[in-house]
Formats: structure tokens, sequence, C-alpha cells
């Protein structure tokens, strides 16, 4: 597909590699054309340096004919400008990023008239992510599907668990859930399993099942974790405020001490919620302790700031706090935080790559399906995808599943038929107008025939 994308920085770049790993036609605009060669120069694209919103460069850039308009720009306003002027001359999607929720009311109106196909708002997503852990700590991430009915918990395995040194076969027999676990990262390697697979201390699991059944899941497996009550929150910016606003509306009853540097972030998050907000330095480790972190069930690290972020996480870490949430903003940090030992890691980057791409993987779909949902799982190539069966496909659907000629590390961890979670076996059959759960590793999947 022809795509254009307006702004290097990187959101933009990470954009720019992935698509470009996919082999599709992109054209990046921006106004600093240092950025702009360098992106060009390491995926091999074509690059105007200008405005993203002009006219005359759009057409240039080809955007009358273009399948999709991408604006990521540090502006909201520029985006959505961009989106406008691109829709005007004639490209068929457009999708914006707005992170300011000023903008919310305003979309709601006009998000027609302005020809948007999709906003992102990656602290939003985030402060999504971030909720779903707190309710449910015992995961270090938690992926929806189908509204919340099927979950991928990602988990590190204690040496108190229970399924430590058994065989997934024998685990399997031993509970009294239906669940599969869809992939195993151990060291640096990540494997989708088979029956013969034994887990051991320290591998870090991704488990799909009934988002019902997630509690018992972890008690029944010895490593179960009660929803986090006391928070001690640093940092008071949008994460911060979506988070607060989700708290709300789901009714969680929480104690939250929220730190923050900036006096005005300050005032903004007392008048919004009933926090106890203290202005202060959030790495200062004596005011920490103060306000009591050592009886805290989760800490977050919600700043702009990554190394402060990651000061503050390891020093909650040291102090055993049950939960640590780390909010990373730069994409080339992720790893070292995670030799670090901080498990929990959320990425506004990463959230907006991921919608982004469940976008234009669902424009190169085939008709026979229809990708709903896409997450990466594992810190790796290994993808969730949450596809809609619209027709028949020979050789995938009114068959078992282990008569389908699946292709290597491909699972169906799901199948959700009319309005009932399947968590499959061999036996089950995945019929036309039902929901499948897939995981790849290391492949691209347009549509659900991919598999064969």
């Amino acid at each position: 597909m022809k795509v254009l994308i307006v702004g290097t920085g990187a959101v933009g770049s990470a954009i720019c590699a992935q698509l470009a790993r996919e082999r599709h036609n992109i054209t990046v605009i921006d106004k600093n054309a240092d950025e702009l060669e360098k992106v060009c120069s390491a995926y091999d694209i074509t690059g105007l340096a200008g405005n993203g919103a002009d006219i005359s460069l759009l057409k240039e850039a080809g955007a009358h004919d273009a399948d999709i308009l991408i604006a990521v720009t540090s502006s909201d306003e520029f985006n959505m400008l961009c989106c406008y002027a691109a829709k005007k001359i004639g490209a068929k999607h457009t999708i914006a990023r707005v992170r300011n929720p000023e903008y919310n009311d305003f979309l709601s109106l006009t998000g027609g008239e302005l020809g948007l196909a999709l906003t992102i708002n990656p602290e939003y997503e985030v402060a999504s992510r971030i909720y779903r852990i707190l309710r449910n700590p015992s995961a270090t991430k938690l992926d929806s599907f189908y509204g919340g009915r099927v979950e991928l918990a990602e988990f590190v395995v204690e040496g108190k668990a229970h399924i430590c040194n058994l065989s997934l076969h024998d685990i399997r027999k031993k509970s009294t859930h239906k669940f599969i676990v869809c992939s195993v990262r151990r060291g640096t390697d990540v494997y989708i399993p088979g029956g013969d697979f034994v887990i051991r201390e320290g591998d870090s699991l991704c488990v799909a099942m009934s988002g019902n059944d997630i509690a018992s899941f972890f008690k029944e497996i010895g490593m179960f974790k009660k929803p986090a009550r006391k928070i001690i929150l640093t940092g008071g910016g949008r994460t911060s405020h979506y988070l607060g606003e989700l708290l709300k509306k789901g009714r969680v009853k929480t104690e939250i001490t929220a730190i923050e540097s900036d006096k005005t972030l300050c005032e903004d998050i007392a008048k919004d919620f009933p926090w106890t907000v203290i202005n202060g330095d959030p790495s200062n480790q004596d005011l920490l302790i103060e306000e009591g972190i050592d009886g805290a069930d989760a800490f977050l690290a919600l700043s702009s700031q990554d190394e402060e972020n990651a000061i503050s996480s390891m020093f909650a870490k040291t102090r055993a706090v049950p939960k640590i949430i780390t909010l990373v903003t730069s994409l080339t940090y992720i790893d070292f935080f995670k030799q670090m030992g901080i498990e929990s890691i959320v990425s506004p980057k990463h959230a907006t790559v991921e919608q982004i791409m469940r976008f234009v993987r669902s424009l190169a779909a085939s008709r026979d399906s229809e990708i709903e949902s896409l997450h990466r799982i594992m810190d790796s190539d290994t993808e969730a995808l949450e596809f809609i069966v619209k027709e028949h496909i020979g050789g995938i659907t009114g068959i078992p599943i282990k008569d389908i000629k699946r292709k290597s590390n491909t699972i169906i961890a799901s199948i959700i038929h009319e309005g009932e979670v399947i968590i499959p076996s061999g036996l089950d059959v995945i019929n036309p107008g039902d929901t499948v759960i897939v995981i790849a590793g290391g492949k691209k999947l347009n549509s659900i025939k991919d598999i064969i």
C-alpha cells in the first residue's frame, strides 16, 4: 500500500521501520531535514522536507492517491490539519495522533467532518493498560480481546509457583481452568511451546484464558496478588490524568499519593482527583519513604523522564513493593529496564505503533476475515491478532482445529462462537461469524487464512 507519514520523531521512525519490513510504499514528510535524512537512509524510503499540511507538498508526495496518511508530529492541531488537507485532496484514509484530553469533545463533534479514519491517544491507551494490571497485579502485562472477554496475561514464573518443573501437558491435566500457553520467553529465546515443554523458574509466560478466570488461575498456580489499593504514583501528566478517570469510572477503591515536581500539575491533580498530592522530587528516596512506599501495594513511575522513572522504580524494587509499573517514552530503554528486573513496562510509542499496524493490516486483509485488534507480546516479533471470520475458508472453517494444516509457530488461542468464549482443544471447530485469537511467532498475518 502507499503510505504517507508526517513526522520523523520516535513514533514516526518506529512506524517507518515496521511498514518498511512489511514492504509498503512509504513517503515521509518532516520540516527537520537532518532527521528526515536519518530515517530515509535507515529504511531506504522517500522523504520530502517541508510542511506536512502544505497542499502543494502533499500533492508532490502523492497524497491524492495514497491509501493512508499518518500524522504523528508532536502537535495535535497540526496532525489534525494534515489529515484534513490530505483527505480533501484524495487520501483514502487518515490517522492522527491526538493526545490532549481537551480535544475529546471536539473530535466527537467533528471527527466525521475531518475525515479521520482513526485517532490515537497513546497516553489513554497506556493508562488503560495500567488500570488492567492494577486490577490483576499477578500479571506483568495484560492484553484484552473481544471487549475483555479474552485476556492474554504475561507473567514471570516464581520459584514457589506450582507449575515449576512441570510440562504443559501435566499442568493442563492438573488445572481446573481452560487456558493455552501461547509463548514462553527463556533468556533471550522465545518459544511457541508444545505439550512436552517444561516450565522453569524465571520463564516469562503468555497465557490466553477467559477474562473471568484470571484471578482464580493465579490462585491455583500459587502466584495470586490482590488488586492494588494503596498506590504511590509519580508524575502528574496526561497518563496519570487518564488513569485517574478510569479509576473513578471503575469505582475502584484506592488510596493514591501522587508526587510531582511541577507545582501547576500538582494543582491540576488536586483539583481533579481526591488524591494526596505532594509537590516534590519523585526520585527523592527520603520523600518516597516518608510518603509510605514501604506499605504500598503498587508503585507507578509515570513521569515524562525515563531516567527519573528508572531511578524511582529501582528504589521501589529495593523496598519490595509488590507491583511496580514503569512508563518508558524511549524505545531504546525498554531492554535495559527489563535487564534491571523491572517487569511491567508501558510505552506510549509501542501502543501507538500497535494501533496503526492493526489498521494497516486490516486494510490489507482479504475479504474472508478482518483484523479487530493486534498486540505485540513477549517483547518480540510474536503477535496476537483478533480476527473476525466473515465467510467459509477452505482448510480452516468447518473442520477440527487438529486437522488445520497450520504453519509452525502459530497457535489458535481462543474462539468466540455466538458470544461464548472457547479455549479450544483439537476437536473444536471455527465457523463463519466466529471471532478467533491467533498467536503468530515471527510471521505477518493479514488474514486468518495466512496461518495455513
